[in-house]
């Protein structure tokens, strides 16, 4: 409707409340009749285009219901709030107990991508002043990659003891109810032992325990992990049989005998710090190899790298 229609049925409505109201002996001024008009009368007329159909009768009737409680005034509807989603989370007290063992920071991937991706998480790696990952509570979707960081850690140190054992812990938020079947009440920190993150909850009485086997976690979360596991395994029987296949065995005919050829003298290479450091590199990879493999053990894993970490350092054979 145009701004001066709108304006004249107003004055319209108005006049003839105005009207009613001395009739009634109501003592209402123009003002009021104004008022009283925006409020129960003016809302339901206010679609109409043309003025000279509405009859004044018609508004008569109308105003004298309202004020006699025969007819309701107009109430112009109130919006309807919009719900807020409603969070998704996956209980920590629903994780198998095993999924959360300490780990040393080398299996940082894996330990933590098996988790669950609605698992509320606190990713929180900081020792000596080297702040490898803070990440405040989010879910374990929002993680950054695990990898690049275990990597930024590898490039601090080359021994595999100098970082403590990273620990899991049940933390509540704190400020929300302490219910373990409000799953998003809670997150998993995941953290150094005796780290500062962890004595700052645990000072506040906020860490929860529970012991929980495979078998009691949910059915689907269960199928989901051994999906998992065994596409693990199928990888590492993928890569062993590529290895295997690239291996040349001998041959069982025999050369023919050609004259030796005079023994070439091969420059010597210097044994310079680029060249012991990819060399170093190249030890690591073919260490991680086995221990992926399960053909080493973590201890002799652990020895093994000590031992490449001090030849580099001290100069000796890599």
């Amino acid at each position: 409707m145009k701004k001066n229609n709108s304006l004249k049925l107003f004055n319209k409505l108005a006049k003839r409340a105005y009207k009613v109201s001395k009739k009634r002996k109501l003592d209402w001024k123009w003002s009021d009749a104004q008022k009283w008009t925006s409020k129960n009368l003016f809302q339901k007329y206010k679609g109409t285009k043309n003025l000279s159909k509405i009859k004044v009768t018609e508004i008569d009737s109308e105003v004298i219901g309202i004020l006699e409680g025969t007819v309701s005034p107009f109430q112009t509807p109130k919006p309807i709030p919009t719900p807020k989603p409603k969070e998704v989370c996956f209980n920590p007290f629903e994780v198998a107990s095993s999924l959360l063992d300490s780990f040393e920071w080398f299996d940082l991937d894996d330990k933590v991508s098996i988790l669950n991706n609605n698992l509320k998480v606190d990713l929180d790696l900081e020792f000596e002043g080297n702040v490898f990952a803070k990440t405040g509570v989010i879910k374990k979707s929002m993680l950054p990659n695990l990898v690049q960081i275990r990597e930024v850690m590898r490039k601090v140190t080359n021994r595999s003891d100098y970082f403590p054992l990273v620990n899991f812990y049940i933390v509540l938020i704190e400020g929300e109810e302490d219910n373990r079947d409000i799953a998003c009440n809670y997150y998993v920190l995941i953290t150094f032992d005796n780290s500062f993150a962890f004595n700052i909850v645990d000072g506040k009485g906020l860490v929860r325990k529970a012991f929980v086997t495979k078998e009691q976690m949910p059915i689907t979360e269960q199928e989901r992990i051994e999906i998992i596991e065994k596409q693990k395994e199928e990888d590492r029987k993928r890569l062993t049989k590529q290895k295997a296949k690239s291996f040349k065995l001998p041959s069982k005919v025999e050369p023919k005998l050609e004259p030796e050829p005079e023994p070439k003298v091969e420059p010597k290479v210097k044994d310079t710090k680029a060249n012991r450091t990819a060399e170093y590199n190249k030890a690591i990879e073919k260490l991680e190899s086995l221990l992926e493999r399960k053909l080493i053990t973590k201890k002799q894993f652990s020895k093994r790298f000590d031992e490449l970490g001090k030849n580099l350092k001290d100069g000796g054979e890599i």
